[in-house]
């Protein structure tokens, strides 16, 4: 008996607080050092249209404009501004309020440290810690943003973005992070179709728009990424070649179905003796005739020829432009191949590189212009 006496004294306080959350009592301004100290316990009972305190706020609710110095803290939910030097706190789920049901805040938090909504939200925050633990429709602003449910809007942060969940969002930070894109929102910010990530690295559990970045992750891929390294499970392949320079050149390929990044490097062996090895990087857009192997690609190139016994300053800046078909000739047997035709511009002058090119069409002081020819595989 003296433990159902306990635990009944222990849970009457939160049967209390969600049926008195219905019956908030209006206080149209709170003015003072601290709530706490101006309404003791009440607090967290009134609806308050205009909360300005020195030190902190607490409100069972906002209606308007809760101001402080320090912190501030509504109980319930927040229609307005919550502006502070600190942190700004709003929602709780377990005593969420019936006639509100749909967001927890509706506006602006500003808080130097940190502003965080329990709930469901819908506005703008800005400050080093942005955190959402349910749904958010806006825009956070910040070193670091998280919403933890479904997203909706844009997120801007200076070290990282955090949305687990399906949602349309605007990333741009140094890592951003997302899990799925999938509410096909076509009128959102950047007016991406779906998903934009913008930043040194960018993860996606499944890409439906873009990823600008030096890395970018994700596992399926529908949408364009753009970067040094671009790894996914959907799209991506390598060639073994030679070309007029390199007589072995490896080029590996991937990003979204029509629009992938090529990763460049070879070496040489015997063709133009002054010339070791060529590292660069390109985009190639590609259509495929069927599912496997037949293709035309159009890829451009910014190459890095490095003269043999010379320092790795003194390259050969290249710009690459070609044309490429693949077929799958012997079924099988033999991998598919690949050859094709190039126009290149070299940002030297031939007589200082001393290049063996057979098709020289114009060269000046500081510039050749050549044909050039693809041949390969593909592994």
């Amino acid at each position: 008996m003296r433990y159902i006496l306990l635990i009944s004294f222990l849970l009457l306080p939160l049967f209390n607080l969600k049926t008195l959350a219905q019956k908030l009592v209006r206080h149209k301004v709170q003015l003072g050092i601290s709530s706490g100290a101006d309404n003791s316990q009440h607090s967290h009972y009134i609806l308050s249209n205009f909360s300005l305190h020195f030190l902190s706020g607490y409100a069972g609710a906002i209606q308007g404009f809760q101001i402080s110095g320090i912190s501030n803290r509504s109980f319930f939910y927040t229609n307005g501004l919550q502006l502070s030097a600190f942190s700004n706190v709003t929602g709780n789920l377990a005593f969420r309020p019936e006639k509100q049901v749909d967001f927890e805040f509706r506006g602006l938090q500003i808080g130097a440290l940190l502003n965080k909504i329990e709930g469901d939200g819908k506005g703008l925050q800005i400050g080093t810690f942005n955190r959402v633990s349910k749904t958010f429709e806006g825009a956070q602003l910040g070193l670091l943003n998280a919403i933890q449910r479904g997203a909706l809007g844009m997120q801007i942060g200076g070290i990282l973005n955090y949305a687990p969940k399906i949602n349309s969002m605007a990333q741009i930070g140094l890592f951003n992070y997302s899990f799925d894109a999938g509410l096909m929102y076509e009128k959102g910010f950047f007016f991406m179709r779906d998903h934009f990530q913008l930043g040194l690295m960018n993860i996606t559990h499944k890409n439906h728009g873009w990823q600008i970045g030096l890395i970018n992750l994700s596992k399926e891929n529908k949408g364009i990424p753009v970067g040094l390294i671009n790894t996914n499970t959907s799209h991506g392949e390598g060639n073994l070649a030679a070309n007029e320079i390199m007589n072995t050149y490896l080029t590996i390929s991937n990003g979204s179905k029509y629009l992938l990044n090529r990763l460049i490097l070879g070496y040489n062996y015997s063709w133009n003796k002054n010339i070791n090895w060529t590292a660069g990087y390109g985009l190639e857009l590609k259509y495929y005739k069927n599912k496997k192997y037949n293709s035309v690609s159009l890829s451009h190139d910014l190459l890095y020829l490095m003269q043999r016994n010379e320092k790795w300053t003194e390259g050969l800046p290249t710009s690459r432009i070609s044309l490429n078909f693949s077929y799958d000739i012997f079924k099988k047997i033999v991998p598919p191949l690949t050859a094709g035709v190039s126009y290149n511009i070299g940002y030297f002058s031939n007589e200082k590189a001393q290049l063996d090119l057979p098709l020289i069409m114009k060269a000046t002081a500081n510039r050749t212009h050549w044909i050039g020819f693809d041949f390969g595989f593909k592994l």
